[in-house]
């Protein structure tokens, strides 16, 4: 771990502290450590999960938090691969999904929920850990496809209707996560700041579509890419283009990315003036089954007759899918999004100042919105294309 991640979160808390209304959390060393694998997982899963040619968007806070849930029902040879997958121990994820449910401030708020069968019997440790680390709503009894599409509906402001399509008599259990992400730009974008371009899309095609322009004092090198970084109002939360060296592209990028440089670039940019174009989004990423790109990443037990959840009920039960939804819209004003995850269990993832550098998103990009006081990131999208 670098010596800069830590102090960077550190310096953010009191940063925070000075400014701002609420007592921010405090990152130990471990959560720390714990958010740069939750970064290596994220772009892990993004690459597995990302289809040629198409924008795909994922928020990880949201995966993580549905999957911690799971991992604490978890035992054996499951648990070790679930800890494997996920990048961290059971106890070191609770306690940094704690502290980031702890640090939701209003631009970002989540939610959790555990849904069974009349006929599936919690066990009370799990039932006990889930409400005190994840601050999980219970509905045991409760589960059907449309008690839960209700649910999500309503924790996501209606931005997702629902996340279940049909309503399984097998499926014993659904542990679901819904959040949504509302921030302001600083300063709103005059119109005099937007106006069309084109956006040369990873199939050959071009779209033209309004741009917003502004000149940011944030830039950084990753990876061969460049990038810059536009704060939210309040500047816990940023939002980060990251521009593929010309001849490549976002894939590439993110086989070339890992966690701890991505957070340290995020956290520590260089202070330079760098001109920016940003495509106004309005983007969706459909029903998303993660359970192929989360088995890839070594999670393979869980969905198999041999997966052992003994530690969430008697009854032996295995992961059916793991379905992940995502909304978000960029403009003027700012950013609004939703994400919702939903885990179904069933019987046996230093430059030139005198010339400024331009970013400008006119062709595929990546893109992350970053929590600063608790270094999660809480989206991370390919964009291929802009509508």
């Amino acid at each position: 771990m670098k010596r800069s991640l830590l102090a960077g979160a550190l310096l953010t808390a009191l940063l925070l502290g000075a400014c701002g209304t609420r007592e921010p959390v405090t990152l130990t060393e471990t959560d720390c450590r714990t958010a740069a694998v939750a970064a290596d997982f994220s772009i892990t899963l993004l690459r597995n999960a990302a289809k040629p040619d198409k924008t795909t968007l994922l928020s990880p806070y949201s995966v993580l938090l549905a999957l911690g849930m799971a991992a604490n029902g978890a035992g054996g040879r499951t648990l070790e691969e679930m800890e494997y997958a996920l990048g961290a121990k059971t106890d070191d994820l609770n306690h940094w999904l704690a502290a980031c449910r702890l640090a939701e401030d209003g631009k970002v708020v989540s939610a959790n929920s555990l849904w069974t069968r009349q006929e599936l019997e919690v066990r009370k440790e799990f039932r006990k850990t889930i409400r005190k680390q994840y601050d999980a709503e219970l509905h045991e009894g409760e589960f059907s496809m449309e008690a839960v599409n209700d649910w999500v509906r309503k924790n996501t402001k209606g931005r997702i209707e629902k996340i279940l399509e049909q309503d399984d008599p097998m499926s014993q259990a659904c542990l679901v996560n819904a959040l949504t992400f509302d921030a302001e730009w600083p300063v709103a974008y005059t119109p005099e700041s937007v106006y069309d371009g084109t956006f040369f899309t990873s199939d050959g095609s071009r779209q033209v579509v309004p741009f917003l322009h502004s000149v940011e004092e944030s830039y950084f090198e990753l990876a061969g890419a460049e990038g810059f970084v536009r704060p939210y109002a309040g500047e816990r939360y940023v939002f980060a283009g990251l521009l593929p060296a010309e001849g490549t592209t976002p894939e590439e990028l993110l086989q070339a990315l890992d966690g701890e440089a991505l957070l340290n670039a995020l956290g520590e940019p260089q202070t330079e003036e760098v001109h920016v174009a940003i495509p106004k989004l309005i983007a969706a990423t459909d029903r998303m089954q993660l359970k192929e790109p989360l088995r890839a990443m070594g999670m393979e037990l869980a969905f198999t007759d041999a997966a052992d959840f003994s530690r969430l009920a008697e009854k032996p039960l295995k992961i059916d899918s793991v379905q992940h939804k995502v909304w978000l819209q960029l403009d003027e004003q700012g950013t609004q999004a939703a994400a919702v995850t939903s885990t179904l269990m069933a019987p046996t993832a230093a430059a030139d100042m005198e010339e400024p550098k331009t970013i400008a998103l006119t062709r595929p990009f990546l893109f992350v919105i970053f929590d600063h006081e608790t270094q999660s990131i809480v989206f991370l999208g390919i964009v291929n294309q802009v509508s």
